[in-house]
């Protein structure tokens, strides 16, 4: 079937400067049978043509989807240990309160990139979806900034148990200032992270139980009788 060029599907066919046929004339029955469907066809071109931008639209929009997913893995991949900073860096920030832009991130550069390619009728809607998008990219980039806060938290502070630790092991057994000490500086560092009340009663519990540990295990080493009788005072 030959190909009706579009100016000339979208408008009737005009007979007034055609030569004209009396009424009823099979001719002229003819003709504008023909500038029916001709208009027909540019209808049915048009919703055609309306249906493949709106395809082509969701498969802009599912491409740069994709693209944010890899953005932010890779924002993530070289955020600083303590994720300070990771959430700005791809959602930038918005005041709260006037919703307007104080600091792009790297989704505005992603999404207006993707702007100009959407087809024209469908570009009004996809750039009324952008704060959408924001919101929910944003919600889960924060989550990520905390987990990973809470994970150098955590790191951190396996770090600080070595250490006191290996202070009591190191010290006299019977040094009892010093045991306490090293252990209120690792309740010190536990009252500064962010754990809920009933993490950081299990945590505080665990510390006590390791200090106690390490310290009545020197003192095994040193005299295990005595070892025995001052266990119950340790913890």
């Amino acid at each position: 079937m030959a190909t009706i060029p579009l100016q000339l599907a979208q408008r009737r066919l005009d007979t007034g400067n055609a030569v004209q046929y009396p009424q009823g004339s099979p001719i002229g029955g003819a003709m504008q049978d023909l500038g029916g469907e001709l208009s027909a066809v540019a209808e049915r071109f048009q919703q055609r043509k309306e249906q493949q931008e709106a395809f082509d639209a969701e498969i802009a929009r599912r491409q740069m989807m994709d693209q944010i997913v890899q953005a932010e893995a890779d924002v993530a991949a070289n955020a600083a240990p303590d994720g300070a900073g990771l959430h700005d860096a791809m959602y930038g920030q918005v005041d709260p309160r006037s919703s307007q832009m104080v600091k792009p991130g790297l989704f505005d550069t992603l999404f207006d990139d993707v702007l100009p390619k959407i087809p024209e009728s469908q570009r009004a809607d996809f750039a009324r979806r952008k704060e959408t998008i924001r919101a929910a990219g944003s919600e889960r980039m924060a989550a990520r900034q905390i987990q990973q806060r809470q994970q150098y938290e955590q790191d951190q502070w396996s770090e600080v148990q070595r250490a006191e630790l290996d202070a009591i092991a190191q010290s006299h057994p019977n040094d009892t200032l010093a045991f306490n000490a090293a252990r209120q500086r690792g309740l010190d560092v536990l009252n500064k992270m962010g754990l809920d009340p009933r993490g950081k009663l299990q945590a505080e519990a665990a510390w006590r139980e390791s200090t106690a540990k390490t310290r009545i295990e020197s003192l095994i080493a040193e005299n295990p009788i005595k070892a025995l009788n001052q266990k119950a005072h340790t913890r």
